[in-house]
C-alpha cells in the first residue's frame, strides 16, 4: 500500500478542542487531540497478514490541514483520489470555524482529476491502464518479430518457433488479465467461499479457475477492504 498527502495552508483562527468534539460522532477510527494539533483516521478493516487498511488520515496543525490517504497501486491513485476528494473538502467545510483556509493546496490533484477524465473512456481503462499497456507494447514487439522472422529464410526456424510460443504464452496472459476483472474474480472467490462453508483455500482456488496465487491473494483483499469477508481471526 502506498499514501500520498495533500497539504493545504489555513490558519488556525481558535482552540481545537471543539473541532475535536464536533468530530468525534462522526465515525472516526481513531482521534487524537493535543493542545496544538488535531489527528483523525479512518482504518477500513485488515489485509490477510492482519495489517491495518488505512482509509485516510487528515492533520490538522496551526498553519496547515493535510490529508494523507492510501492507494493500492499507481493505476488505483486517481480512483482512490475521485472517490476521497468530496470527503475532504467536507471535512474542510466542517472545519471552517476553526480555520482560515487556503485552498490552492488542492489544486492540483483537482486538476489531474480532469485531466485523467478526460482520457478515460471506462472503469476497466483506469483499472488495468499500466499493466495491460506494459503486456501489449511486450506483445507488439514480439509480434513484429515473429512478422519479421515469418519472411526469413528456413534458417531462422528455430527461432521462429521460440518466438512464437513466447508470442502465445503473452497472448494467453493478455487474454486473462482482459478476462479476469476486479469485480469477476470477487464474484467468483465471494461464491467459491459460499459453496465451501465459509472458507477457501487459495491454491485450490488458483488451480481451478487458473488464476495466480498473488492475484486470487488480492482479491481477497478487495473482499475484506470492501466488507463482503471477515477474517476468522480477527
Amino acid at each position: 500500500m502506498a499514501e500520498e498527502k495533500i497539504v493545504t495552508l489555513a490558519k488556525q483562527k481558535k482552540n481545537l478542542k471543539g473541532l475535536s468534539n464536533l468530530l468525534g460522532g462522526l465515525g472516526f477510527t481513531k482521534i487524537s487531540y493535543a493542545s496544538k494539533s488535531l489527528t483523525v483516521e479512518k482504518i477500513k478493516g485488515r489485509d490477510l497478514k492482519g495489517k491495518p487498511y488505512l482509509e485516510y488520515r487528515v492533520e490538522f496543525t496551526p498553519k496547515s490541514i493535510e490529508f494523507t490517504f492510501s492507494y493500492q497501486t499507481r493505476r488505483n491513485r486517481l480512483s482512490r483520489l475521485m472517490e476521497l476528494m468530496p470527503t475532504f473538502l467536507n471535512i474542510l467545510q466542517v472545519a471552517e470555524d476553526y480555520y482560515e483556509v487556503r485552498p490552492t493546496g488542492i489544486f492540483p490533484q483537482i486538476n489531474d482529476l480532469f485531466s485523467e477524465f478526460s482520457k478515460m473512456v471506462d472503469r476497466d481503462t483506469l483499472e488495468f491502464s499500466t499493466e495491460l499497456s506494459q503486456l501489449q507494447q511486450k506483445y507488439q514487439e514480439l509480434n513484429s518479430k515473429y512478422q519479421d522472422l515469418v519472411r526469413s529464410s528456413e534458417a531462422n526456424t528455430r527461432i521462429l518457433l521460440e518466438c512464437e510460443r513466447k508470442r502465445d504464452e503473452l497472448q494467453r496472459q493478455l487474454d486473462h488479465l482482459t478476462g479476469m476483472s476486479d469485480d469477476l474474480l470477487k464474484e467468483s472467490l465471494y461464491n467459491w467461499i459460499k459453496l465451501h462453508s465459509g472458507t477457501i483455500d487459495v491454491r485450490e482456488f488458483s488451480r481451478a479457475n487458473q488464476v495466480a496465487v498473488t492475484r486470487v491473494e488480492e482479491g481477497l483483499n478487495i473482499l475484506i477492504r470492501d466488507g463482503y469477508l471477515r477474517r476468522r481471526f480477527d
